[in-house]
Formats: structure tokens, sequence, C-alpha cells
């Protein structure tokens, strides 16, 4: 009964309102109820759409980086095939002969003041056998050739350390020591 009363008096308001004063009405409640949708539907809408448009962004971001971490990984995977394949197996390589042939060859024999292994580090499945030189009474025009031939051996020889002093009787001449390493695959 109640409903039917305020039924009758909004209807009684309608009807005492001139034509321009419903249109103002209509027009007003269409404005309101668009507002409405527009803040229930429409504005979450456009945020999620700008958030995932923002994600997108940072997704292809990490998807460039990702492929160029592809890069970098194939990369490095070839180069250590291809140093996998020039190591030697266990025991077929000597760095010590290795380097005492090189030496006769460059003509250093005679400057040797000592070769000497040091001790293995083990790094399965990898062992990296360290030996220490010392020349003494060199000239720069005689070890050159010497660590060439070393560090383009086909064994993957690498030179770690190395320390030059002149000589103070001939400043031509120095002494030389190096640790040179060399590395072999181990028994799995």
């Amino acid at each position: 009964m109640e409903k039917t009363r305020l039924l009758k008096g909004i209807d009684q308001v309608l009807l005492r309102l001139s034509l321009r004063e419903k249109w103002m009405l209509g027009g007003g409640g269409l404005v309101v109820l668009l507002l409405i949708v527009y803040f229930t539907q429409i504005d979450p809408t456009l945020a999620r759409m700008e958030q995932l448009e923002s994600l997108i962004d940072r997704k292809e971001v990490a998807l460039q980086d990702m492929d160029s971490l592809k890069r970098d990984y194939l990369s490095l995977s070839k180069k250590i095939r291809a140093f996998e394949a020039r190591l030697p197996a266990e025991t077929t390589f000597s760095a010590l002969s290795f380097l005492e042939e090189n030496a006769a060859k460059n003509g250093v024999r005679g400057h040797i003041a000592f070769i000497r292994p040091l001790t293995p580090q083990v790094q399965k499945p990898y062992r990296e056998i360290p030996v220490e030189v010392k020349l003494e009474n060199v000239s720069l025009a005689q070890i050159i050739p010497f660590l060439s031939a070393i560090e383009e051996a086909p064994q993957g020889l690498r030179i770690k350390r190395l320390s030059m002093k002149t000589r103070f009787s001939d400043p031509d001449k120095m002494d030389i020591t190096f640790l040179v390493l060399s590395y072999e695959k181990t028994a799995s």
C-alpha cells in the first residue's frame, strides 16, 4: 500500500512538471545512469587494459632478455664443446714435456732455471694441471715466440700468471716466472 502511495506521489509530481523540467529530469537521470555504468563497468575495464598493456611491454622486454641469454648460452656452449674437443684424455698429454720441447725449439732451453709441476686441481669432469716455469737472463725477443707457442698450443694451454723483472747487470735481459695451466678430462 505504501508503494502505491509513493508511486501516486511521484506521478502527481511528474504531472505538475512542465515539458522542459521533464526533459531536464530525464537527462539528469540518464547522466546519473551513465556515470554509474562508467564507474562500475568501463573505468575498471580501462584500468585493467592499461595494466595488461604495461604487462605486455614488460614481458616483451623479458622475452628479449631471454633471447639474448639464449644466444649467449648457445655461443658459450659451442665454445665449451670446441675447447673440450681439444682436451686430451687423461695421461695422454704432458705439459711438462711440451714446455721443454718448445723451449728447445725456441732457443730458451739453456735459460730455464726450473720447470716444476704443481698440485693438480680436480673439478669433475676436468683436471687443471699447473706448471711453474722460470727463465733467467733472456731477452724479450727470445721469450715472445716461446710464450706465443704456449698460447697457441692445440691442447688448450693457458698462461695464468706472468712476472717479468729486468736484470740489474743487463737491463736488456730479464728473469721471467709464469704459470702454465693445462686441462684434461678426468675418468668418470
